[in-house]
């Protein structure tokens, strides 16, 4: 099975402006992911799908695997309003040349999984015969969920809310959990089906561990993420 990562990377961050290649322990944000995916021996090629020159060179300069290659996208393809789903949709021919084979895609906001967890997924999606899906549980339980009004009353998201119920011990939750990112695993051909929907369509979950599971979207995130690496919980 011929397995091809994708990693998606624009360079018009609004948050953080030029956020994917922030330094992160020294090292660009983007290039926590791109090494992950490089590293894994399933993966046959690495597709950098960027619409910046300058990010093109820093991966390159950094990396220097012969597994990258790229995937120039144009300003319209990268702007902040086109869904990743759906470039890869409308694009998959563009992409991946051809529809053999898997795909195995992660967000470079998402660094610290690592080429354990991405031998791991694909691992999984060969053995179930699925598209997988990295996740990770809530860190708070999702049962204490509501919504405020406009008059600032909270509404409660379901009826039995132990806010409701009175129910309240942390032990008598149920565990929910959330796609954190990280890793996607399908067949390309899928992304040529007209009813795929979603990433999510059919697929399985592969559970992680939430501290590779941080997700960064802010300059908070940034000083969460640097301090962790900085009290030895990586190796970068």
């Amino acid at each position: 099975m011929t397995v091809t990562a994708f990693v998606p990377a624009r360079s018009g961050s609004k948050r953080v402006p030029g956020k994917n290649i922030k330094l992160l322990a020294g090292k660009p944000l983007v290039l926590w992911t791109l090494k992950a995916f490089a590293k894994a021996p399933s993966v046959d090629k690495v597709i950098f799908s960027t619409d910046s020159e300058e990010y093109w060179r820093i991966a390159t300069d950094y990396l220097g695997t012969d597994k990258l290659v790229l995937d120039d996208r144009t300003a319209e393809e990268a702007g902040d309003k086109v869904k990743i789903f759906d470039y890869l949709k409308s694009a998959h021919a563009k992409i991946f040349k051809s529809t053999q084979g898997t795909f195995v895609m992660g967000l470079p906001t998402v660094p610290f999984r690592n080429a354990q967890h991405v031998e791991s997924a694909i691992g999984l999606h060969k053995k179930t015969g699925k598209p997988v899906f990295s996740a990770v549980e809530y860190g708070f339980p999702i049962s204490f969920a509501f919504t405020i009004a406009n008059d600032g009353d909270w509404n409660p998201v379901s009826t039995s809310s132990p806010m409701v119920t009175g129910n309240t011990r942390s032990q008598d939750q149920v565990a929910a959990y959330h796609p954190n990112g990280a890793i996607y695993v399908r067949a390309i051909a899928d992304l040529a089906k007209p009813d795929l929907n979603s990433l999510y369509d059919g697929a399985t979950p592969f559970l992680m561990d939430r501290k590779y599971s941080v997700d960064i979207d802010n300059e908070a995130d940034f000083v969460v993420a640097s301090a962790m690496v900085a009290a030895g919980l990586f190796n970068g």
